[in-house]
């Protein structure tokens, strides 16, 4: 044992920073950093990172000592391509990002890109669209699968593997950068991700390690960006046009001293800075067929064409004309020279700036914010350059100036990590500046008895929001109840987008009306959907996390329905009157059965019992087509039964509604 006489005393050196903690300790004349219990040098207090998780490119931002770096990766970028490769050797893991771009030039069946495109769609909405890519991908039930062969076995990845990923090799660089483990994020995603896109985005970065705080709407991220760089705090509205790589949104926001609203969302999910490039491939293409030759045809060529028109269309924003070079591409011929005006692409383009245009138009009208009350027009997402769609936005606004930034592939980040910072508890990253509300895209309602929605929550309320509405039963002695849940403003149920069913078992039997069950939607921060039944009588409860169900309609119908809603306004209005109607029919035939069998006069009264049976079964299948015998079956089952519920006092018969 040591003698405690000649126990030397240890010193150590701490520099207790803002970020990281640093231990050192001076010995044989030298000094050692100290290691933390993780393996790491320094010790940092749980931070937290912006990712923007980007079709074409990732980019990762960090909030410390009063500002926003973008992170660079390992190979010293601030862009990440979000592009995976697998090699044909099955022993070797999969590569991403720049490095993967340039290997899946060379093999482009295993090169795999813009899955974010893929996310929680159907095969049937993305098979229109599979002709421009180069790798292989498979309908398995009615989902998009990715097949990969390798040497010696095939995989079969989904759109969330490939984003989970893209998140790891994220996740590595940063911890290297920041020199400790990181765990947390707020990610962001387009604002018209549906419900399913973003729990499929949760389960990659999750898959990938990552806590997620929150998933952030892009252009909310963007103009947070914006507003947090300006000192002018007195109270405006903003509109952010946001492109992307496949996706637009639209967001109008009101800025106050303290926080950011955002009032009202719009978008399309399939439309983004690629149907612009598309434009250029399917030009080039046609000029190929001077040659005899389409790309299309040769995986490889096709990859690098893209990429060439790609660089075409980035080149029109600064030039008024540009060249593709096809090197290579028709054997034994010379290179040969396509040229492209900016003029004649932005007769191309037309339509799809008008679809923008359009959205923007719509998205103001639903927010009823008078366009010269928007005092700034935020550019957002790398195709958001393209000076053609400036100065139509520009002129849509009546000349106003466009608020840009410096780069606009990095402003959602630089949200993602102030909203992230928002959100943390490490007191050297908090931000108490402004804070933030986001809304609900579309309503959300339940499919009624009568094919009628009952809307529980309505488009454009703040997220997280959470509301309950009453039901009650329709069957006499109804032991189960199959709540039907829809997307969309129609109040004719099969109008709108079917999402999912909750059924609640083992309800308490009672007359018809008379056991009151709860409905309950919460949408969380991150604008997933849990709904929630609950029968009052014995707190019988079932849950459901709403997931979209997959084929149906597809994205750009989805993305139609407030117009659609608007067009068919009247046809909603004669639908309520007829639904109310319906309703009492069913119910009124229902409740005479059951005072019949409660009474025990059914023998006595069999031809009123068979009269309500009859025309329940009528009542079901009728559309508004059917009103006017509707009102006929109303008369008639009230005659026929008059007599009956007034001598014999029927109880729980429903009220007839009255009608404008």
């Amino acid at each position: 044992m040591e003698d405690p006489g000649t126990q030397q005393d240890h010193v150590i050196g701490t520099d207790l920073a803002t970020t990281n903690t640093y231990v050192a300790q001076y010995m044989n004349g030298e000094v050692e950093i100290l290691e933390n219990p993780k393996g790491g040098r320094s010790t940092q207090q749980n931070q937290v990172i912006g990712i923007d998780l980007g079709t074409t490119n990732t980019c990762v931002a960090y909030y410390a000592n009063g500002k926003v770096e973008i992170l660079e990766n390992s190979e010293g970028k601030r862009l990440t391509p979000s592009y995976v490769f697998f090699p044909k050797k099955s022993t070797s893991p999969p590569i991403v990002g720049q490095r993967a771009k340039r290997m899946g030039d060379k093999i482009p069946s295993n090169g795999i890109y813009e899955t974010k495109r893929f996310v929680g769609k159907s095969f049937n909405a993305m098979e229109p669209h599979l002709q421009h890519f180069s790798f292989n991908v498979e309908n398995k039930l009615d989902s998009p699968v990715i097949r990969i062969e390798r040497d010696n076995d095939t995989l079969e990845l989904t759109p969330q593997e490939i984003s989970s990923l893209i998140l790891k090799k994220i996740k590595k660089d940063v911890e290297d950068k920041l020199g400790d483990k990181i765990d947390k994020a707020v990610i962001t995603v387009p604002a018209c991700f549906n419900t399913t896109q973003r729990e499929v985005t949760l389960a990659a970065a999750n898959q990938a390690g990552f806590t997620v705080l929150k998933l952030f709407n892009e252009p909310t991220a963007a103009a947070l960006s914006y507003f947090f760089k300006k000192d002018d705090e007195n109270d405006c509205y903003a509109l952010v046009y946001d492109l992307g790589g496949s996706t637009f949104d639209v967001s109008i926001l009101k800025r106050t001293a303290t926080n950011i609203d955002v009032i009202c969302v719009d978008g399309d999910t399939e439309l983004g800075g690629n149907d612009f490039d598309k434009l250029i491939f399917d030009y080039v293409c046609e000029k190929m067929e001077e040659y005899n030759y389409n790309p299309r045809q040769n995986l490889r060529q096709m990859r690098r064409l893209q990429e060439k028109c790609e660089d075409a269309k980035k080149n029109l924003s600064t030039g008024e004309e540009t060249s593709i070079i096809l090197d290579g591409f028709i054997p034994n011929s010379e290179a040969i020279e396509v040229k492209l005006k900016r003029k004649d692409f932005e007769l191309k383009a037309h339509e799809l700036i008008k679809r923008t245009i359009n959205i923007v138009n719509k998205c103001l009208n639903e927010s009823q914010i008078p366009k010269n009350q928007i005092q700034h027009v935020i550019l957002s997402g790398g195709s958001s350059r393209i000076p053609i769609i400036q100065k139509e936005l520009s002129k849509y606004f009546d000349g106003k100036t466009l608020s840009k930034f410096n780069n606009l592939d990095e402003c959602v980040a630089e949200g993602a990590a102030l909203q992230a910072a928002m959100l943390t508890d490490n007191n050297t990253q908090k931000i108490k500046k402004l804070a933030m509300t986001e809304v609900v895209p579309l309503s959300l309602g339940i499919g009624l008895w009568v094919d009628r929605m009952r809307f529980v929550i309505k488009k454009d309320a703040p997220i997280p929001t959470t509301n309950t509405i009453r039901v009650l039963t329709s069957q006499n002695q109804q032991k189960t109840a199959n709540f039907e849940i829809y997307e969309g403003e129609r109040l004719i149920i099969k109008k709108n987008r079917y999402l999912g069913s909750l059924e609640l078992e083992n309800i308490t039997p009672a007359p018809p009306g008379q056991c009151k069950l709860s409905i309950t939607f919460s949408i969380d921060h991150n604008g997933v959907l849990e709904v929630k039944a609950t029968e009052q009588i014995n707190n019988n409860m079932k849950r459901l996390n709403v997931k979209y169900t997959r084929g149906g309609r597809s994205e750009s119908e989805i993305e139609d329905t407030l117009k659609d809603a608007e067009r068919n306004r009247e046809e909603d209005e004669l639908f309520d009157v007829f639904s109310k109607q319906k309703l009492y029919l069913l119910q009124y035939c229902e409740g005479v059965k059951y005072n019949l069998g409660t009474l025990n006069i059914i023998e006595k009264h069999q031809d009123v019992y068979r009269l309500c049976e009859n025309i329940q079964t009528k009542g079901k299948t009728m559309d508004v087509d059917d009103k006017d015998e509707l009102e006929y079956l109303i008369r008639e089952v009230e005659n026929q039964c008059a007599f009956v519920v007034k001598s014999c006092k029927f109880k729980n018969m429903p009220v007839r509604p009255l009608l404008s």
